[in-house]
């Protein structure tokens, strides 16, 4: 890699299965592993919180340690917020408790590396791509990266209401292009050959019905898994070219989005770091650290 090239990590989401990605994480917060900008989406951006303030362990236990919990999600949430997940609970009760370094969170980006938060405007169905400024700003974008439809509901930033990155740029790889990266460490959480499947009748009946007046967003749902499996597409083909490195979770540790189990949720994470720590040696030789 030349002096002059840029590497990006880029963090999908996927609920839960994002416990994979929060164990590749921390194997590079151990080895001091940092590169140009990191692009979170919806989970994603949450483990990536920690990984930028070089929290060890923080993204799993804030996790594992409170899924269980009514409060944290499940059907309680949702009658009583609207939401499945208790954002906040998960954004307001747990940093008040296990905090976020922010100083390092802050000092751990400069002019060559930034992290950003996906979310998608409702008005427009189009992705944004967010370097929070302040503490507030930060949790208030993770809290909208993460917002599903239908078992969510819009979050109010700047007078818009915004959702989970994911609608609208599941894996933000010609973001990181745009931004001058060259090179790619890709961080899924579906396995080798996953293709993503057009939205179900139902579920297409439920957006119209309940987002009719953000008919861009149904539209950009509705495309989702098209443009999804075209990135992927594209994913392989830079891999080929060996300008992205890319880890993916084997198919017998995958977990449900939603899944409340404590066990699958600390294998995936332990099967994440074990992957990463395994090919350290082909992440420094693909992106020599910085």
């Amino acid at each position: 890699m030349t002096a002059m090239e840029k590497t990006s990590v880029i963090v999908e989401g996927g609920g839960m299965r994002g416990m994979y990605a929060a164990g590749i994480l921390d194997c590079f917060i151990q080895q001091n592993l940092y590169w140009n900008n990191t692009y979170g989406v919806s989970a994603g951006a949450c483990h990536a919180l920690s990984y930028i303030s070089r929290q060890f362990d923080r993204a799993r236990r804030v996790n594992v340690n409170h899924v269980k919990k009514a409060t944290y999600s499940g059907l309680l949430c949702l009658l009583r917020h609207g939401t499945y997940f208790g954002f906040d609970y998960i954004f307001r009760t747990i940093p008040a408790n296990d905090r976020v370094d922010w100083h390092t969170f802050f000092q751990n980006q400069n002019e060559n590396r930034k992290f950003y938060v996906v979310a998608t405007q409702a008005a427009t169905g189009q992705a944004h791509y967010i370097n929070p400024t302040t503490p507030e700003d930060a949790l208030l974008w993770l809290e909208a990266s993460s917002s599903l439809p239908v078992i969510g509901k819009a979050v109010s930033i700047g007078g818009q209401d915004w959702f989970d990155g994911g609608i609208s740029d599941s894996i933000p790889v010609l973001q990181a292009e745009k931004d001058g990266h060259s090179r790619h460490i890709v961080i899924l959480t579906q396995p080798t050959g996953y293709k993503k499947k057009p939205i179900s009748k139902t579920t297409e009946r439920a957006l119209k019905m309940m987002y009719r007046n953000y008919p861009a967003l149904v539209e950009t749902n509705l495309q989702r898994w098209q443009k999804y499996n075209e990135t992927l597409d594209y994913i392989q083909k830079l891999e080929g070219e060996g300008k992205a490195l890319v880890f993916r979770p084997a198919p017998e540790v995958i977990i449900g989005r939603l899944s409340k189990n404590q066990t699958t949720l600390q294998a995936l994470y332990e099967a994440g770091y074990r992957d990463a720590c395994h090919r350290l040696q082909e992440v420094m030789d693909f992106a020599p650290r910085d």
